[in-house]
């Protein structure tokens, strides 16, 4: 059984964070492992509450699971501030953990900060080096790249500017192009280009974390960068097309 190790945030509405990683990776026929990074209260409105988990907890949660189960990849989600991202660092280093797809969440889709201002640096000098794949959303890919994106053009010229840092691949997703929804690929053997037309649906909740999830579980599985993030943007345009409606506001997307 291919087993896939997620470091994120738990979203008390189900619809984004560690839930969305375990349902994204369970649907792919994985075996889901965790380590919680923080806990929120939110619902579609809003993000209400974070309470941060302690950085030794947090390494003490992923040792237990690698020490005896060892995860095929590893993804990470809402890391929140200098502490915990410092944490997730050593350990990931100390274990050696392959596969390392971070999924950069710098705010929820509501506009609650997930990412201190001050753990970015850290976030762009030590994790992203160790890291298989980035995968920024367009806001992301604004913040690490010091640069606007707003196009496919724009996308690529911030993949460029962030690959710098060290990650032997970035995948910047691009749900919120007001045209087509593209996402690009750029690596040392080019900028290769996935998507289709924009899916008219307001429930989109949870899209990136089951993007990300999605492609640590396909490369575990052993396929390449480029075939893994193609079945990905598969997999969560399909998430996007089943989305519902949950609560007051837009609801989340339906990884199955």
């Amino acid at each position: 059984m291919i087993k896939v190790l997620t470091i994120a945030g738990s979203d008390s509405s189900g619809g984004a964070g560690v839930q969305a990683d375990i349902k994204t990776i369970f649907a792919l026929g994985s075996h889901p492992l965790t380590a919680i990074t923080s806990l929120t209260a939110q619902n579609s409105l809003g993000v209400d509450s974070i309470l941060r988990v302690p950085p030794n907890f947090i390494i003490a949660q992923m040792e237990s699971v690698i020490k005896d189960m060892s995860p095929h990849a590893t993804k990470t989600g809402m890391l929140f501030n200098v502490n915990i991202l410092k944490a997730v660092v050593r350990t990931v280093e100390k274990y050696r953990l392959p596969l390392l797809v971070v999924d950069p969440v710098i705010l929820s889709s509501t506009g609650t900060v997930l990412l201190e201002s001050n753990a970015i640096n850290i976030m762009r000098e030590q994790l992203f080096p160790l890291a298989t794949v980035v995968t920024p959303n367009l806001h992301e890919a604004e913040v690490l790249s010091g640069q606007k994106v707003s196009n496919v053009e724009e996308m690529v010229a911030a993949a460029k500017l962030i690959k710098e840092f060290g990650p032997s691949n970035v995948i910047i997703t691009g749900g919120h192009l007001k045209t087509e929804c593209i996402d690009i690929l750029y690596n040392s053997a080019g900028v290769y280009h996935f998507g289709g037309p924009r899916l008219e649906t307001e429930h989109t909740h949870g899209s990136g974390c089951v993007f990300s999830a999605a492609l640590a579980t396909f490369l575990a599985m052993g396929n390449n960068v480029r075939k893994g993030a193609e079945m990905a943007n598969s997999f969560t345009r399909k998430a996007i097309s089943k989305g519902f409606k949950a609560g007051k506001d837009p609801g989340p997307v339906n990884p199955q």
